[in-house]
């Protein structure tokens, strides 16, 4: 999708510093003719594989298991972006990719790690906001001809959005 060029970004430049990335494959996002709902571990692979291929994916991948575990662990909400520290707490997440956002959360977690390595004590703070994501129907168009027509169809279909012509 849109997102994959930015998150490779930050993954290259991250990375370096000791940041570990990784995608969690959890589920086939629009299944319709091409890429079905997964009825085998060995289907699910195969779906994750041509998403790495086609999307360009360089950082590690992560299958989830064909009941969704680690989706189920983490809430079930699509796309999100977790950032976890080194103490294995969420520091950061958010539905859909917000790529400064991102950015910000990693460099401020970064400079936390610092503060703690050099014994400054720190104590967490909780916030919470709504943002706004940007669109990108050309990316979701390429997505749902991926997957076959019964994604657009249904993605139109709940959503309340008119067909797209062509497509």
């Amino acid at each position: 999708m849109a997102e994959v060029p930015p998150l490779e970004q930050l993954h290259r430049e991250f990375g370096p510093q000791g940041v570990r990335f990784f995608t969690v494959y959890t589920r086939e996002p629009h299944p319709a003719e091409n890429y079905p709902h997964h009825t085998s571990y060995e289907q699910k692979l195969r779906h994750a594989a041509h998403c790495r291929q086609q999307d360009g994916i360089t950082m590690p991948i992560i299958v989830d298991s064909l009941d969704g575990e680690i989706h189920r662990a983490y809430g079930t909400l699509p796309n999100m972006v977790y950032i976890i520290d080194r103490r294995g707490r969420i520091f950061f997440r958010s539905q859909w990719t917000q790529h400064r956002e991102i950015r910000e959360a990693l460099e401020e977690l970064i400079l936390i790690e610092q503060a703690r390595a050099r014994g400054e004590r720190l104590r967490p703070v909780y916030s919470e906001r709504l943002g706004l994501r940007e669109d990108y129907p050309d990316a979701h168009q390429r997505v749902f001809r991926r997957a076959g027509p019964q994604a657009t169809a249904d993605f139109e279909r709940q959503s309340g959005k008119a067909p797209v012509p062509g497509n």
